[in-house]
């Protein structure tokens, strides 16, 4: 067993069950050393967009973005629903979500990015972005069952793969922190908390309109924010080298309410 940091590789050697928790203790020291990050972000929308657009702020003028390779992925158009909780401007309906968000990293931020405008609907549509020599962090922002699984059985089939996951209603919701290293799962995805996800049978987001989503399952653009700066704060946290807490964030955001519940 081992446990992980984000910016290294993977020491073999057998370590505690409380140091697995975390899931951020091997990299530097041994195994093999990687030092760039692939940072694969899934949903450009309220928590999607607001993350994205904090993390090119955290970046800005960061020598850190030198060692950060980004990708969006999102299918959805731009609406004028959108504009009242999500990081986009009215001249920006019609245009793709993740290639308005990725023209706001790079021209507002500097931060060097890439966009798929497609929904990931197979496994297949996020392994193809995968690079054997950078470490991975996979940040799912979407708001169907569908994608979700198809991101858990991406997380479960990767070799190594550090997975945030962020999920919410109008006013309350959860982010979860998952690890796998060298093919051990160190700490849980989502579906661990919530097993019903794979009993779902709700259609691919390709198969709906955003608008058909919002009036199901309306959010508060405070609840986005509070989902996105969770979000922030690990990816901060997986940047920097800092430790790791595998587990899950409940938050209500009108209730001023965050509890972290390790795995």
């Amino acid at each position: 067993m081992c446990t992980a940091r984000g910016d290294g590789g993977v020491l073999r050697d057998t370590v505690p069950a409380a140091d697995i928790r975390t899931g951020r203790n091997c990299l530097k020291e041994g195994g093999y050393k990687m030092s760039k990050f692939n940072i694969i972000i899934v949903g450009c929308g309220g928590t999607g967009g607001n993350f994205i657009k904090e993390l090119g702020r955290f970046l800005y003028r960061n020598s850190m973005r030198q060692y950060c390779r980004i990708l969006l992925a999102d299918g959805d158009l731009v609406e004028e629903s959108n504009i009242s909780r999500q990081p986009f401007l009215p001249q920006d309906v019609g245009r793709k979500k993740a290639e308005v968000m990725s023209e706001i990293l790079q021209e507002a931020f500097q931060v060097s990015c890439e966009y798929y405008p497609e929904y990931i609907d197979s496994v297949s549509d996020l392994s193809k972005f995968e690079d054997k020599n950078m470490v991975m962090l996979l940040v799912g922002c979407v708001d169907n069952h569908a994608c979700r699984k198809v991101m858990h059985d991406y997380f479960q089939s990767a070799e190594s793969c550090f997975y945030l996951d962020a999920a919410n209603e109008y006013s309350a919701g959860e982010v979860v922190a998952a690890v796998r290293i060298d093919g051990t799962e160190l700490s849980p995805d989502r579906v661990h908390y919530f097993p019903e996800i794979l009993e779902d049978v709700s259609v691919p987001r390709s198969w709906e309109s955003c608008q058909q989503t919002n009036i199901s399952s309306p959010q508060h653009l405070l609840t986005n924010l509070f989902a996105a700066n969770i979000l922030l704060k690990c990816t901060v946290e997986f940047l920097s080298g800092d430790e790791w807490e595998g587990g899950i964030y409940y938050f209500d955001t009108f209730k001023g309410f965050l509890r972290f519940q390790e795995v």
